[in-house]
């Protein structure tokens, strides 16, 4: 799918499960990017990545050695008003922020979601991750608000900022 020198990405596979499970861990266990509150398995992901739609897409990224990211295009809703509507989320190994790769990934995330037929784009960010509320602003994402005190996490609440773009498809 998107190339570069030094990484790839491309849609995952079960055989990715326990890279996936890893990347995402590490972010659930350092609480400040989800809401997802206890470690996925293997299998839970292997499940997960199984039951996507068709009209979903979760792509990893990969350098020579392994995957070190992945990304996720889901529908925002199972209400039918809504199937034009989907929710991208990316995720990244911890010592690998910072680096342009989750840009790389969001960029692919917009063109499968442009190729699924997705009219309007959904993020979800806690309100203190300034880097990737600025990494969605570079692609166009617009904030329509912040929801105070939505989650509650370790003893505390987080707020989470809502951001939108808008793709232009028919």
């Amino acid at each position: 799918m998107t190339t570069s020198t030094l990484y790839r990405i491309r849609p995952a596979g079960p055989g990715d499960a326990p890279d996936v499970a890893s990347i995402f861990n590490e972010t659930i266990l350092k609480r400040d990017a989800t809401m997802v509150l206890d470690p996925v398995s293997h299998e839970g992901m292997a499940d997960r990545i199984g039951s996507l739609h068709e009209r979903e897409s979760l792509l990893v990224l990969e350098d020579s050695e392994a995957v070190v990211g992945w990304g996720i295009v889901k529908f925002y809703s199972d209400r039918p008003g809504y199937a034009r509507t989907c929710e991208t989320s990316v995720f990244l190994r911890r010592n690998l922020t910072g680096k342009g790769l989750g840009s790389m990934l969001q960029e692919a995330l917009l063109e499968a979601a442009r190729k699924a037929g997705f009219h309007h784009i959904i993020v979800r960010i806690w309100a203190a991750n300034t880097s990737s509320i600025a990494m969605h602003a570079k692609f166009g994402f617009t904030e329509v608000g912040t929801q105070k005190e939505v989650g509650y996490v370790d003893g505390k609440w987080v707020d989470v900022t809502i951001m939108q773009c808008l793709l232009g498809t028919d």
